[in-house]
C-alpha cells in the first residue's frame, strides 16, 4: 500500500509518537541486559521500566514474558496489524481487546488493562495503523482505525475459543471500541461480548477539534470562525485521502441513523481533560440512560489517558467490580482487592480519592 504525503493530523501524530518515544528513551534497558530476553518482549521490559518509576505502581509491570506472544493480522482493509497475546490465565477462555490512544501504542493498552488478568481475562492488545510495528499509513484519528479493531477481533474468533469477551479502550481506542460495539453489534452478540470499558473517549473527530480548539487557540481563533476552520480542515483531510470522509468518524452519527446500544458500558472521563470532551462522555451517558448496566466514574481532574496512574485504586477498583457484577465473579475481586491493595490508602491515594 502506498503512503501518501503527510496531512495534518499525521504530522500531529507524528509529534505525539517522537515525544513518548523521547520520554521512554531514559527508560530503556542496556542492550546487554536486554540479551537474556526474546527480541519480541524488548519493548515490553522498557515500558516496565516506565510502569515502575514513573506510574510508580508495580502491579502493573508484566514480566511473566513466557505468556506473551507477538502476532500479526490483517486488519479488515488488509492493513499489517502488530499484536500482543497476554495469556497468564490458560485455562481460561474469557478475552479482553485492549486499544490504545492516538499516538501510543500496544504496551500502554496492555499495561492498563492488566487489571483484566486479575479477574480471569487473557489480553490482545494491538497496534493501530502508523502505530507501534504495525504498517506505517496514515491515521484518521479512529474512522479506518475501526478496521484494525475488527481485524484482531476476526484473528481472535479465528485462532482462540471465546467464551466471553470485552472491549477496553483508552481515547482514540475508546472510540473504536464505542463505534464498533454500536455498528457492528450482531457480530459482537455472536461472540458473548458482554461489556466494555471506556476511558476519556470522544464521541467524534469534529467534537475532538472543537474542544481542542477551546482548551489551546480560544486566544487566536474565534468562536464565529473556529467551526468554519474546523470544516474546512476535514474537507482537505477528506479531499486528499480518497474515499474518506471524517463526518462520518462519529459515533453520535451512528445513534442518529438508528444504531441501538446493546453492551453495558462502564464509562471514565476527567472534567480537565485537555484532549478530549468529557462533554462527549456525559452525553454517551444520557444517550444511553435506558441501557441496563451502564455506570461510570467522573474524576475532577486527571491528565489525558492517566487516570489509572494520578488514581490507581479508585479507577482498578471500579473496573474490577464492574467485571465481577458484569460476570457474577466476586472471588477474584476480592482476591484483586487484597493483593493489590485497593481499600488501603497511603497518603498519595488519600489525596487522589479526596480530589476525584
Amino acid at each position: 500500500m502506498k503512503v501518501k504525503k503527510i496531512g495534518t493530523f499525521n504530522k500531529v501524530r507524528k509529534v505525539f509518537v517522537n515525544l513518548y518515544s523521547a520520554l521512554e528513551k531514559p527508560f530503556a534497558p542496556t542492550k546487554f541486559f536486554l540479551k537474556k530476553y526474546d527480541k519480541s518482549v524488548w519493548p515490553l521490559i522498557k515500558t516496565n521500566n516506565v510502569v515502575r518509576r514513573f506510574y510508580k505502581r508495580e502491579e502493573l509491570v508484566i514480566e511473566d514474558y513466557e505468556n506473551v506472544e507477538l502476532i500479526n493480522c490483517k486488519s479488515r482493509d488488509g492493513v499489517n496489524i502488530s499484536a500482543y497475546l497476554y495469556t497468564p490465565n490458560k485455562n481460561s477462555n474469557k478475552w479482553v481487546i485492549a486499544s490504545h490512544w492516538f499516538g501510543g501504542y500496544k504496551n500502554w493498552s496492555l499495561h492498563h488493562a492488566k487489571v483484566f488478568t486479575k479477574m480471569g481475562y487473557n489480553i490482545i492488545a494491538f497496534d493501530f495503523r502508523g502505530h507501534g510495528d504495525s504498517q506505517n499509513i496514515p491515521t484518521t484519528m479512529g474512522l479506518n482505525e475501526v478496521y484494525d479493531l475488527m481485524g484482531v477481533f476476526d484473528w481472535l474468533k479465528e485462532n482462540k475459543t471465546i467464551d466471553q469477551l470485552a472491549l477496553f479502550g483508552i481515547s482514540m481506542g475508546a472510540f473504536c471500541s464505542n463505534f464498533v460495539a454500536l455498528k457492528y453489534s450482531d457480530e459482537f452478540k455472536q461472540a458473548n461480548l458482554k461489556y466494555i470499558v471506556s476511558d476519556c473517549a470522544y464521541g467524534s473527530v469534529y467534537r475532538l477539534l472543537i474542544h481542542v480548539r477551546n482548551i489551546y487557540l480560544k486566544l487566536f481563533i474565534s468562536k464565529k470562525r473556529v467551526k468554519k476552520i474546523i470544516r474546512k480542515l476535514i474537507a482537505k483531510y477528506n479531499e486528499s485521502e480518497h474515499n474518506i470522509d471524517l463526518r462520518d468518524a462519529s459515533v453520535f452519527k451512528l445513534l442518529r441513523e438508528g444504531y441501538k446500544p446493546v453492551f453495558p458500558t462502564l464509562f471514565f472521563h476527567s472534567k480537565d481533560d485537555k484532549v478530549t470532551p468529557p462533554t462527549d462522555t456525559y452525553e454517551f451517558i444520557i444517550e444511553r440512560n435506558k441501557m441496563a448496566g451502564d455506570d461510570y466514574l467522573i474524576y475532577s481532574y486527571s491528565m489525558h489517558t492517566q487516570a489509572i496512574r494520578e488514581h490507581f485504586k479508585t479507577y482498578n477498583f471500579k473496573i474490577a467490580k464492574y467485571i465481577s457484577s458484569m460476570d457474577k465473579n466476586r472471588k477474584d475481586f476480592y482476591n484483586v482487592v487484597d493483593e493489590w491493595s485497593l481499600v488501603e490508602y497511603n497518603k498519595r491515594d488519600q489525596e487522589a480519592a479526596d480530589l476525584k
